[in-house]
């Protein structure tokens, strides 16, 4: 037979508009891991590797070029109007620590949470306050962490009472930074309890930003300068009860447990488990991947619970057996998970398409550094 002839070159496309290409990747690379997450929960696909909650990344030494862990915080740079218009309460019963919930990347905190844990959580008579920061938390999270300080410092000046903090993904750890770097707001906080963590930088992130992603992206990756900052100095602050959740199908925040472990210090707060509490503990062979890990699982929501009616951090141990016969937590019926999870997967895709695509990591603010800017 004799060759086929090739055929003619097609007209080349017209150029996309500058940082079009990379901002689409960006969407589909952040987009399609939340959207698997919550595929993964509801259609019960197997998991292959279990959490080992005793793992931590191998500690470095510490690095003297940061700021003292007990420096005074600098002033807030957002303007008070709008950190005033970011803090939404609703009541609860009395002598209730009110609970400040923090989204993840890409998602406000009523659309990720007024389907699931917020009602969960005024069921159990806990008054809660949403923060909302803008860019759907696809921006500089160092930023985002004003609005942390804000809302613990007006939750508690309100109540008079100390903050419970839970937050999902980037929403669990960026209370860390607020507590890092401005030492007040540690004497308001009795609990903080995150839910699949960037504590400590992701893989999966720092993959997905090899041609550029947004600031929080950047930010979250493994070996990025803000987790190194983060922590620095200390990782817990004493009076203060950390529970970290996690799951071994979270295929974002990876590796599981390493990326969201928070280790024992000597001085520090009390931590939960060695580091992190993974949901196969309260339930084998459990099937929760990272979206719903923070939106609507039962073990991981029977943990929030628990750390916040106890002294101290969660404890797998006094969840109910029972809590293992159900997917998604009480309350949530079947309708309010689909709608739920489809109305965050649209923000996230959403925030992931609009967010600016950097082509490296933002710089650090100045009050990181040894000496006061």
């Amino acid at each position: 037979m004799p060759p086929v002839p090739p055929e003619p070159p097609e007209p080349p496309a017209p150029p996309a508009p500058r940082g079009s290409g990379l901002r689409a990747a960006a969407a589909v690379v952040v987009a399609v891991g939340l959207v698997f997450g919550l595929y993964t929960a509801v259609s019960g696909a197997s998991l292959r590797t279990p959490a080992e909650p005793g793992a931590t990344r191998v500690e470095v030494p510490a690095d003297p070029g940061w700021a003292p862990v007990d420096r005074p915080g600098p002033a807030l740079s957002v303007p008070a109007a709008d950190l005033a218009a970011s803090l939404v309460c609703a009541g609860g019963r009395a002598g209730r620590d009110t609970v400040l919930l923090l989204s993840g990347t890409g998602a406000d905190p009523d659309t990720a949470f007024r389907w699931g844990l917020r009602p969960l959580l005024a069921a159990e008579g806990f008054p809660t306050c949403l923060s909302t920061a803008p860019e759907a938390n696809t921006g500089d999270v160092a930023r985002r962490a004003e609005y942390v300080v804000h809302a613990i410092r007006t939750i508690a000046e309100r109540t008079g009472r100390k903050v419970a903090v839970v937050g999902h993904s980037q929403g669990g750890m960026v209370p860390r930074w607020a507590l890092r770097f401005w030492p007040d707001v540690r004497d308001h906080v009795s609990d903080l309890v995150a839910l699949g963590p960037t504590n400590a930088g992701s893989d999966a992130l720092r993959d997905g930003c090899a041609q550029g992603c947004s600031a929080a992206h950047w930010q979250q990756s493994s070996g990025s300068r803000f987790e190194e900052a983060l922590n620095s100095g200390r990782r817990t602050f004493a009076g203060i009860d950390y529970t970290v959740v996690v799951s071994s199908g979270d295929t974002v925040v990876t590796p599981v447990p390493q990326a969201s472990a928070l280790p024992a210090e000597p001085g520090g707060g009390a931590v939960a488990g060695n580091g992190a509490i993974a949901v196969q503990e309260v339930c084998p062979g459990r099937r929760v991947a990272h979206g719903p890990l923070g939106l609507s699982d039962a073990a991981s929501f029977a943990l929030v619970v628990d750390a916040l009616e106890n002294p101290g951090p969660a404890d797998a141990a006094r969840v109910p057996a029972a809590t293992c016969r159900r997917t998604q937590a009480t309350g949530i019926t079947a309708a309010e998970l689909r709608q739920g999870t489809a109305a965050v997967d649209r923000a996230v895709a959403r925030a992931a398409a609009e967010a600016p695509v950097l082509p490296a990591e933002p710089d650090l603010p100045c009050y990181t550094r040894p000496d006061p800017c």
